[in-house]
């Protein structure tokens, strides 16, 4: 629900919201054709009981040009990505600092609660071997 507010930010954050629970055909091809869904069925994932309840409370959101979007409990609760074409890496960190910073506002807008940090660690997520942060 959290995510879905960010369609309120505006510019070019703005986009759709779309759970995997009920997901329109038509939809789920074309974010596979993108590369953009992920999909069930992963041995490690199911092994360490992250499929449980698939495909409920689940899904993706993007923005319109497909640049910044989130994939909402897969293997992390969020995961926060912006991407473009091209070698413009400074526009793509400023959009992913804007991206991090709507999320975690709408998050505290909805629930009152906070992206979890240590002072010593950093910002606490579930896979920090392999999406360590660099922001």
């Amino acid at each position: 629900e959290a995510v879905v507010s960010t369609q309120s930010t505006g510019g070019d954050l703005k986009g759709n919201y779309y759970p995997l629970l009920g997901m329109e055909e038509s939809v789920r091809k074309q974010l596979v054709d993108d590369h953009f869904l992920f999909v069930s069925g992963d041995p490690n994932l199911i092994s360490a009981g992250m499929e449980r309840d698939w495909p409920e409370g689940r899904g993706i959101f993007h923005n319109e040009a497909k640049t910044f979007l989130v994939w909402v409990n897969e293997e992390d609760q969020t995961r926060i990505i912006s991407m473009q074409k091209g070698g413009d890496v400074k526009a793509v960190f400023e959009r992913l600092a804007r991206a991090i910073k709507a999320v975690q506002d709408s998050v505290k807008e909805k629930s009152g609660k906070d992206f979890l940090f240590d002072e010593k660690y950093g910002y606490i997520h579930s896979c920090p071997t392999r999406d360590h942060p660099t922001t």
